[in-house]
């Protein structure tokens, strides 16, 4: 037994560090579907999540979620996760905070902060909704300096 640890196991291991998982194309195929804003209108809480496939965190797809009928972020978060789960994703949750959102003068204000998940990054939340809403005034409110 130890001519074989002394002999195999040290060619045998940088071999497994070195293989990759890979996805299956279905799996990769639902990350790609799956929506990335999904948001309603008025004053909203709201959530910045990133989904992936499991055990390939490094290819995450940052997705938005808004809802005006949610009483705590917690809520928009767990809806997430039953959608993901549907399509066999893994999620992991950015923070949350508050999208103003007005149709009408086409403008949407982000800002604010969940207390239990913490502060999203609202210039990302910016960057992605400036993509799907192009001809909106986009504001974010910046982190606050200590």
């Amino acid at each position: 037994m130890d001519m074989f640890r002394k002999l195999i196991v040290p060619t045998w291991r940088p071999t497994l560090c070195a293989t990759r998982n890979f996805c299956c194309p279905d799996q990769v195929s639902k990350l790609v579907g799956f929506p990335e804003i999904k948001m309603g209108v008025g004053k909203l809480k709201y959530i910045l999540a990133k989904v992936y496939i499991h055990g390939e965190e490094a290819h995450a797809k940052t997705v938005i979620r808004a809802v005006s009928s949610a009483k705590y972020h917690l809520k928009i978060y767990d809806a997430l996760r039953k959608e993901a789960a549907t399509k066999n994703l893994c999620t992991q949750c950015l923070g949350g905070g508050t999208i103003d959102h007005n149709l009408e003068k086409r403008f949407i204000k982000i800002s604010g902060h969940s207390q239990t998940l913490g502060r999203a990054d609202h210039d990302e939340t910016k960057s992605i909704l400036s993509d799907k809403y192009s001809d909106y005034k986009i504001h974010s409110e910046s982190a606050p300096s200590d």
